[in-house]
């Protein structure tokens, strides 16, 4: 579960440094070496909220439920 509260706290500062980010942005000349390092720095937190988006992660009560039925499982072969 603490996988979970990790992901969404990044993905959080992510958008809010994407929105600070952004607003610098608009008040930056287009094509000035400015505005083009932190258009690419906005793109940089882009793709890394896609990524972390895009992660799949367990539960761990997932992974302690399919521990314990492989556990329940092999119990079970053993005493037959």
């Amino acid at each position: 579960m603490s996988w979970a509260i990790s992901r969404d706290e990044k993905l959080a500062a992510l958008y809010q440094k994407l929105e600070h980010r952004s607003g610098i942005l608009a008040g930056l000349t287009p094509d000035s070496p400015s505005h083009t390092g932190i258009q690419a720095e906005c793109d940089a937190i882009h793709a890394e909220i896609r990524r972390l988006e895009a992660a799949v992660g367990i539960s761990p009560k997932a992974v302690l439920f399919a521990v314990g039925l492989v556990l329940l499982i092999a119990w079970s072969l053993l005493h037959h």
